[in-house]
C-alpha cells in the first residue's frame, strides 16, 4: 500500500512541483490549498501532513493547533515545509506538536523526499530543535 500524503500548500508552482515528485515517488498525495480546506481534508488515513505556514484563510500554524487538538488527526506527523525560518515561530510550530521544519529556499524539491523518509518509517520520528539552521 502506498504512503497517503497531505498537501497543504497554496502556491500552485510548488504544490505542482511537489506533487509531481510525491506521485513519481509512488506516493498518494491529496492536495489542500488553503488551512481552511487542509484542516476539513485531514483525517487518520493520511501518513504524512506536509504544511506551510503562510496560507490564506487560515494559517498553518492554526492549522497545526487544530490538526494536534483532534483525536483523529493528533498522531499524524506533521512537518512545516516553509520559508519562514524565525525561531520563534519553529519553537512555537514544535512546542504545538510539529515533528519536522523544512525550509523550501535551504533544500531542491527533490531533496524532499529524502527529508520525509524518516517520519514515514518511524512515525514518531522528532527533528531535533537545536540541530535547525534559522536566523
Amino acid at each position: 500500500m502506498n504512503k497517503k500524503i497531505l498537501l497543504i500548500e497554496d502556491d500552485y508552482f510548488i504544490n505542482q512541483l511537489y506533487m509531481k515528485i510525491l506521485k513519481d515517488n509512488d506516493f498518494e498525495v491529496i492536495l489542500a490549498s488553503d488551512g481552511e480546506e487542509g484542516v476539513r481534508l485531514a483525517d487518520k488515513s493520511f501518513n504524512l501532513i506536509l504544511l506551510d505556514i503562510m496560507l490564506p484563510k487560515l494559517d498553518g500554524i492554526k492549522v497545526l493547533k487544530k490538526l494536534k487538538e483532534n483525536p483523529d488527526t493528533k498522531n499524524i506527523p506533521i512537518i512545516l515545509v516553509t520559508n519562514l525560518g524565525q525561531k520563534d515561530v519553529v519553537k512555537q510550530a514544535f512546542d504545538l506538536g510539529a515533528q519536522g521544519y523544512l525550509l523550501k529556499m535551504s533544500m531542491t524539491p527533490y531533496q524532499l523526499i529524502e527529508k520525509i523518509k524518516p517520519f514515514l518509517e518511524d512515525p514518531s520520528f522528532q527533528m531535533d530543535l537545536k540541530e535547525l539552521d534559522l536566523d
